[in-house]
């Protein structure tokens, strides 16, 4: 009796050992991303944390570096081999959906070398680096072959989110890969009709143009 007791007694001190260090070990390992110790990261990593763990609300480790704006923790994490890097947060967002909202191009360049995926059903990159005018990103993507009227679920195209941030300059080079001004989601808006609710009538006039040339010419 005595004997099964002292084994009980020494299992449970040592779950209780293993689950305090296992949770201080996580405690650590988002309070190094949040303050961008990258040394102390790359040394958790090294140890066998593993690169594609979750927060308490979903957002995966290398999402969570950039929200942090934590560049040199993003870095390490990006550069251990077992990184997922088409890995999706709760919203279904991806690393490289980031990026390109934060109009990094460097680092949208070695995701995409990684493997990320530039196009991808609902929302996409391409839509994210429209929504806040990151025009060299939405370049880059285009020339990787994102899809310039992929629509998100509620049809919303990458035009009209340009139309939404008023960037003249993204919205021309997305016409010029054959974005359509017409396209619409489903409250029935276009991204003539958007860059007029937010103060650019000059470019809804020369999507209008633009519009009205296609067809006389036959095209939509």
């Amino acid at each position: 009796m005595f004997k099964v007791d002292y084994l009980k007694y020494f299992l449970v001190c040592w779950l209780a050992l293993h689950w305090g260090a296992a949770l201080a070990a996580d405690r650590n390992w988002w309070l190094d991303i949040r303050n961008d110790r990258d040394a102390a990261v790359a040394r958790q990593l090294r140890q066998g944390t593993d690169p594609n763990v979750r927060n308490e609300r979903g957002e995966p480790a290398l999402m969570q570096a950039v929200r942090e704006d934590s560049w040199k923790v993003f870095d390490v994490i990006l550069a251990d081999p077992r990184t997922d890097v088409n890995i999706l947060n709760g919203l279904q967002e991806t690393p490289l959906m980031y990026t390109a909202l934060q109009g990094d191009l460097a680092r949208s360049r070695q995701l995409v070398a990684r493997g990320a995926q530039v196009n991808k059903l609902g929302w996409t990159p391409l839509h994210y680096a429209a929504a806040k005018g990151q025009a060299e990103v939405a370049a880059y993507l285009i020339e990787q072959g994102a899809i310039v009227n992929a629509p998100a679920p509620d049809g919303t195209s990458p035009l009209m989110m340009a139309m939404r941030a008023n960037s003249a300059e993204t919205a021309r080079l997305l016409i010029e890969a054959g974005a359509d001004p017409g396209q619409r989601n489903l409250q029935g808006e276009d991204a003539i009709s958007m860059a007029r609710q937010h103060g650019n009538t000059r470019l809804a006039e020369a999507l209008e143009r633009l519009v009205q040339s296609r067809r006389a010419q036959g095209r939509h």
